[in-house]
Protein backbone atom coordinates (compact mmCIF):
# COMPACT_ATOMS: atom_id res chain seq x y z
CA UNK A 1 0.00 0.00 0.00
CA UNK A 2 0.78 3.53 -0.97
CA UNK A 3 2.24 5.55 2.37
CA UNK A 4 -0.45 6.74 4.18
CA UNK A 5 -1.15 8.92 7.30
CA UNK A 6 -4.39 8.37 7.93
CA UNK A 7 -7.01 5.78 7.14
CA UNK A 8 -10.74 6.80 8.13
CA UNK A 9 -12.92 3.97 8.86
CA UNK A 10 -16.98 4.31 8.97
CA UNK A 11 -19.40 1.06 9.76
CA UNK A 12 -20.85 0.16 6.62
CA UNK A 13 -24.73 1.30 5.90
CA UNK A 14 -25.37 5.31 5.77
CA UNK A 15 -28.92 5.56 7.43
CA UNK A 16 -30.73 8.00 8.33
CA UNK A 17 -31.66 11.39 8.02
CA UNK A 18 -31.97 13.08 4.36
CA UNK A 19 -30.71 16.88 3.69
CA UNK A 20 -31.88 18.46 0.30
CA UNK A 21 -31.49 14.82 -1.38
CA UNK A 22 -27.69 14.07 0.72
CA UNK A 23 -28.06 10.99 2.42
CA UNK A 24 -26.26 11.64 5.82
CA UNK A 25 -24.74 8.75 8.05
CA UNK A 26 -26.07 7.79 11.69
CA UNK A 27 -24.85 9.77 14.54
CA UNK A 28 -25.36 6.73 16.44
CA UNK A 29 -22.64 4.63 14.41
CA UNK A 30 -19.46 3.79 14.98
CA UNK A 31 -16.32 5.34 12.97
CA UNK A 32 -12.92 4.06 13.52
CA UNK A 33 -9.70 6.59 12.97
CA UNK A 34 -6.61 4.02 11.78
CA UNK A 35 -2.80 5.24 12.21
CA UNK A 36 0.46 3.86 12.86
CA UNK A 37 2.16 4.61 16.13
CA UNK A 38 3.55 8.58 16.29
CA UNK A 39 6.85 7.12 15.69
CA UNK A 40 6.61 5.48 12.91
CA UNK A 41 5.06 6.50 9.06
CA UNK A 42 2.23 4.82 8.01
CA UNK A 43 2.52 1.90 6.13
CA UNK A 44 0.78 -1.09 5.50
CA UNK A 45 3.06 -3.71 5.38
CA UNK A 46 4.22 -4.04 1.21
CA UNK A 47 4.35 0.14 1.78
CA UNK A 48 1.69 0.96 -0.61
CA UNK A 49 -2.03 2.25 0.38
CA UNK A 50 -5.14 -0.09 1.59
CA UNK A 51 -6.22 -1.89 -1.20
CA UNK A 52 -10.15 -2.39 -2.43
CA UNK A 53 -10.82 -6.07 -0.87
CA UNK A 54 -8.22 -5.47 2.36
CA UNK A 55 -9.82 -6.85 5.69
CA UNK A 56 -8.93 -6.10 9.10
CA UNK A 57 -10.77 -7.19 12.47
CA UNK A 58 -12.08 -5.51 15.50
CA UNK A 59 -13.38 -6.40 18.76
CA UNK A 60 -14.97 -4.08 21.34
CA UNK A 61 -15.61 -4.94 25.16
CA UNK A 62 -17.60 -2.50 27.18
CA UNK A 63 -16.54 -1.59 30.45
CA UNK A 64 -18.62 -2.51 33.64
CA UNK A 65 -17.95 1.08 36.09
CA UNK A 66 -14.71 1.57 35.95
CA UNK A 67 -13.43 -1.85 35.43
CA UNK A 68 -13.45 -3.46 31.96
CA UNK A 69 -13.03 -7.59 31.33
CA UNK A 70 -10.20 -9.02 29.28
CA UNK A 71 -11.15 -8.88 25.98
CA UNK A 72 -12.82 -13.22 24.71
CA UNK A 73 -12.81 -14.63 21.28
CA UNK A 74 -16.77 -14.39 21.43
CA UNK A 75 -19.13 -12.89 24.22
CA UNK A 76 -18.04 -9.31 23.58
CA UNK A 77 -19.88 -6.39 22.26
CA UNK A 78 -18.10 -6.33 19.24
CA UNK A 79 -16.82 -9.62 18.12
CA UNK A 80 -13.82 -10.27 15.09
CA UNK A 81 -15.98 -7.98 12.75
CA UNK A 82 -14.33 -8.30 9.47
CA UNK A 83 -14.15 -4.59 7.76
CA UNK A 84 -13.30 -4.84 3.97
CA UNK A 85 -11.79 -1.62 2.27
CA UNK A 86 -14.28 -0.45 -0.80
CA UNK A 87 -11.72 1.65 -2.30
CA UNK A 88 -13.20 4.65 -0.10
CA UNK A 89 -14.57 3.79 3.15
CA UNK A 90 -14.34 0.55 5.22
CA UNK A 91 -17.27 -1.36 5.34
CA UNK A 92 -18.70 -4.05 7.82
CA UNK A 93 -21.12 -6.66 7.39
CA UNK A 94 -23.92 -4.79 9.12
CA UNK A 95 -24.28 -1.57 11.10
CA UNK A 96 -22.18 -1.37 14.02
CA UNK A 97 -23.94 1.25 16.84
CA UNK A 98 -22.40 2.71 19.94
CA UNK A 99 -22.69 1.49 23.26
CA UNK A 100 -24.04 3.09 26.44
CA UNK A 101 -21.23 2.31 28.25
CA UNK A 102 -17.52 3.11 27.28
CA UNK A 103 -15.47 0.39 25.46
CA UNK A 104 -12.23 -1.16 25.20
CA UNK A 105 -11.60 -1.61 20.95
CA UNK A 106 -9.36 -3.95 19.42
CA UNK A 107 -8.16 -4.14 15.71
CA UNK A 108 -5.57 -6.57 13.84
CA UNK A 109 -4.69 -6.83 10.24
CA UNK A 110 -4.71 -8.86 8.15
CA UNK A 111 -8.17 -10.25 8.80
CA UNK A 112 -8.29 -13.80 10.42
CA UNK A 113 -10.55 -16.25 11.53
CA UNK A 114 -9.65 -16.74 15.07
CA UNK A 115 -11.34 -19.42 17.80
CA UNK A 116 -8.85 -18.06 20.10
CA UNK A 117 -7.05 -14.61 21.10
CA UNK A 118 -3.63 -16.29 22.95
CA UNK A 119 -1.38 -18.61 22.07
CA UNK A 120 -2.27 -18.32 18.01
CA UNK A 121 -0.37 -20.07 16.03
CA UNK A 122 0.84 -18.11 13.06
CA UNK A 123 3.18 -18.91 10.30
CA UNK A 124 5.01 -16.26 8.16
CA UNK A 125 5.28 -17.15 4.40
CA UNK A 126 8.42 -18.38 3.29
CA UNK A 127 7.41 -17.11 -0.24
CA UNK A 128 7.48 -14.08 -0.03
CA UNK A 129 8.39 -13.24 -3.28
CA UNK A 130 4.67 -13.22 -5.02
CA UNK A 131 2.87 -10.00 -5.62
CA UNK A 132 -0.71 -9.55 -3.90
CA UNK A 133 -3.92 -10.50 -6.30
CA UNK A 134 -7.68 -9.66 -6.36
CA UNK A 135 -8.12 -12.45 -4.79
CA UNK A 136 -5.35 -13.33 -1.67
CA UNK A 137 -2.46 -10.98 -0.50
CA UNK A 138 1.09 -11.63 -1.33
CA UNK A 139 3.05 -14.31 0.94
CA UNK A 140 5.05 -10.73 2.39
CA UNK A 141 1.53 -8.60 3.10
CA UNK A 142 0.29 -11.59 4.40
CA UNK A 143 3.12 -12.37 7.36
CA UNK A 144 3.01 -9.00 8.44
CA UNK A 145 0.73 -8.36 11.55
CA UNK A 146 -0.54 -4.91 13.00
CA UNK A 147 -2.22 -4.65 16.00
CA UNK A 148 -3.82 -1.44 17.73
CA UNK A 149 -5.63 -1.15 20.97
CA UNK A 150 -7.65 2.35 22.42
CA UNK A 151 -9.06 2.18 25.61
CA UNK A 152 -12.53 3.51 27.37
CA UNK A 153 -13.83 5.03 24.78
CA UNK A 154 -17.21 6.35 24.02
CA UNK A 155 -19.77 7.78 21.78
CA UNK A 156 -19.09 11.29 23.12
CA UNK A 157 -15.25 10.82 21.68
CA UNK A 158 -16.61 10.82 18.42
CA UNK A 159 -14.71 8.27 16.68
CA UNK A 160 -12.69 5.61 17.64
CA UNK A 161 -8.80 6.03 17.06
CA UNK A 162 -6.48 3.10 16.62
CA UNK A 163 -2.75 3.84 16.56
CA UNK A 164 -1.67 0.53 14.66
CA UNK A 165 2.26 -1.41 15.72
CA UNK A 166 3.46 -3.79 13.51
CA UNK A 167 3.92 -6.91 15.63
CA UNK A 168 6.79 -8.92 13.92
CA UNK A 169 10.69 -8.06 12.26
CA UNK A 170 10.96 -6.87 8.98
CA UNK A 171 14.47 -7.34 7.10
CA UNK A 172 16.00 -5.51 4.31
CA UNK A 173 18.84 -6.03 2.17
CA UNK A 174 20.26 -3.22 0.52
CA UNK A 175 23.18 -4.43 -2.44
CA UNK A 176 25.54 -1.40 -3.07
CA UNK A 177 28.28 -1.38 -5.38
CA UNK A 178 31.66 -0.67 -4.10
CA UNK A 179 34.48 1.20 -5.48
CA UNK A 180 35.74 -1.76 -7.25
CA UNK A 181 32.59 -3.57 -8.67
CA UNK A 182 32.96 -3.75 -12.33
CA UNK A 183 29.70 -3.45 -14.45
CA UNK A 184 25.57 -3.33 -12.97
CA UNK A 185 23.78 -5.91 -10.78
CA UNK A 186 22.56 -8.56 -12.62
CA UNK A 187 18.79 -8.69 -13.24
CA UNK A 188 18.56 -11.97 -11.86
CA UNK A 189 19.72 -11.41 -8.41
CA UNK A 190 17.22 -13.34 -6.10
CA UNK A 191 17.80 -13.43 -1.98
CA UNK A 192 17.28 -15.35 0.82
CA UNK A 193 16.92 -15.26 4.43
CA UNK A 194 18.28 -18.75 6.12
CA UNK A 195 18.01 -20.87 9.26
CA UNK A 196 14.97 -18.59 10.49
CA UNK A 197 11.43 -19.52 12.69
CA UNK A 198 9.02 -19.62 10.59
CA UNK A 199 6.07 -20.10 13.62
CA UNK A 200 5.36 -17.29 16.04
CA UNK A 201 2.78 -17.81 19.68
CA UNK A 202 0.44 -14.85 19.15
CA UNK A 203 -1.42 -13.42 22.19
CA UNK A 204 -3.96 -10.72 20.51
CA UNK A 205 -4.92 -9.90 23.72
CA UNK A 206 -1.98 -7.74 24.62
CA UNK A 207 -0.75 -7.30 20.92
CA UNK A 208 2.52 -9.99 22.02
CA UNK A 209 4.52 -12.10 19.29
CA UNK A 210 7.20 -14.41 20.04
CA UNK A 211 9.08 -17.16 18.32
CA UNK A 212 7.75 -20.45 19.02
CA UNK A 213 9.93 -22.97 20.75
CA UNK A 214 9.22 -26.03 18.44
CA UNK A 215 9.45 -24.14 15.25
CA UNK A 216 11.78 -25.38 12.48
CA UNK A 217 14.03 -23.35 10.78
CA UNK A 218 13.04 -22.80 7.18
CA UNK A 219 14.25 -20.36 4.13
CA UNK A 220 12.70 -17.27 3.14
CA UNK A 221 12.58 -15.97 -0.42
CA UNK A 222 12.56 -12.35 0.09
CA UNK A 223 10.47 -9.96 -1.70
CA UNK A 224 12.09 -7.50 -4.47
CA UNK A 225 11.51 -4.11 -4.44
CA UNK A 226 13.78 -3.30 -6.68
CA UNK A 227 17.00 -4.70 -8.40
CA UNK A 228 19.23 -3.84 -5.13
CA UNK A 229 16.52 -3.58 -2.51
CA UNK A 230 14.93 -7.11 -1.03
CA UNK A 231 12.70 -7.18 2.38
CA UNK A 232 10.84 -10.02 4.36
CA UNK A 233 8.49 -10.26 7.21
CA UNK A 234 10.42 -12.42 10.28
CA UNK A 235 9.56 -14.06 13.49
CA UNK A 236 11.31 -11.84 16.07
CA UNK A 237 14.54 -14.08 17.09
CA UNK A 238 18.21 -14.06 18.14
CA UNK A 239 19.74 -15.70 14.89
CA UNK A 240 23.63 -16.86 16.14
CA UNK A 241 26.55 -16.03 13.52
CA UNK A 242 27.59 -19.73 13.03
CA UNK A 243 24.92 -20.28 10.46
CA UNK A 244 24.25 -18.44 7.21
CA UNK A 245 21.65 -16.05 7.27
CA UNK A 246 21.80 -14.26 4.08
CA UNK A 247 22.20 -15.67 0.71
CA UNK A 248 22.55 -13.80 -2.43
CA UNK A 249 21.88 -15.40 -6.01
CA UNK A 250 23.26 -13.67 -9.16
CA UNK A 251 25.05 -14.97 -12.12
CA UNK A 252 24.02 -18.50 -11.61
CA UNK A 253 26.61 -18.32 -8.51
CA UNK A 254 25.18 -18.47 -5.02
CA UNK A 255 26.69 -16.40 -1.75
CA UNK A 256 25.95 -17.08 1.40
CA UNK A 257 26.60 -14.73 4.04
CA UNK A 258 27.00 -14.96 7.90
CA UNK A 259 25.44 -12.57 10.38
CA UNK A 260 24.06 -12.53 13.83
CA UNK A 261 21.04 -10.41 13.92
CA UNK A 262 18.82 -10.08 17.04
CA UNK A 263 15.15 -9.63 15.14
CA UNK A 264 13.03 -7.18 17.68
CA UNK A 265 9.24 -7.08 17.10
CA UNK A 266 8.03 -4.28 15.10
CA UNK A 267 11.41 -3.05 14.21
CA UNK A 268 13.59 -2.85 10.85
CA UNK A 269 16.17 -4.11 10.57
CA UNK A 270 18.80 -3.00 7.71
CA UNK A 271 21.67 -5.23 6.22
CA UNK A 272 24.06 -3.33 3.91
CA UNK A 273 26.03 -5.93 1.55
CA UNK A 274 28.56 -4.08 -0.48
CA UNK A 275 29.99 -5.70 -3.57
CA UNK A 276 33.62 -5.27 -5.31
CA UNK A 277 34.43 -6.72 -8.84
CA UNK A 278 32.37 -8.15 -11.21
CA UNK A 279 29.70 -11.02 -10.41
CA UNK A 280 30.71 -13.08 -13.57
CA UNK A 281 34.29 -13.34 -11.77
CA UNK A 282 35.29 -16.45 -9.63
CA UNK A 283 35.46 -14.60 -6.61
CA UNK A 284 33.52 -11.54 -5.43
CA UNK A 285 34.27 -9.47 -2.29
CA UNK A 286 31.35 -9.20 0.01
CA UNK A 287 31.34 -6.66 2.68
CA UNK A 288 28.12 -6.58 5.36
CA UNK A 289 26.91 -4.07 7.50
CA UNK A 290 23.47 -3.87 9.19
CA UNK A 291 21.65 -1.57 11.59
CA UNK A 292 17.95 -1.49 13.51
CA UNK A 293 16.10 1.58 12.96
CA UNK A 294 11.75 2.39 13.02
CA UNK A 295 10.00 0.96 10.11
CA UNK A 296 9.08 3.23 7.58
Amino acid sequence: MKKILYVATLALILMGCENNGVTMPNSNEIRVMATLRDDYKMTRVSGTAFETGDRMGLYAVEYDGDSVAEVQPSANYINNEPLTYNGGVWESRRPLYWSALPCDFYGFYPYQELTSLKDVVFEVATDQSQESTAEALGGYEASDLLWAKAEKVSQSDGSVRLKFNHMMSRVVVKIEKGPKFEGKIPDDIVCHIYNTATTALVDYTIGSVEKYVFSDNKTIKMHKIDNMTFEAIVVPQFIERTTPLVEITMGGIAYLLEYSLSLRPGRQHTITITLNTSPDQEKIEISIDGSTDGWE
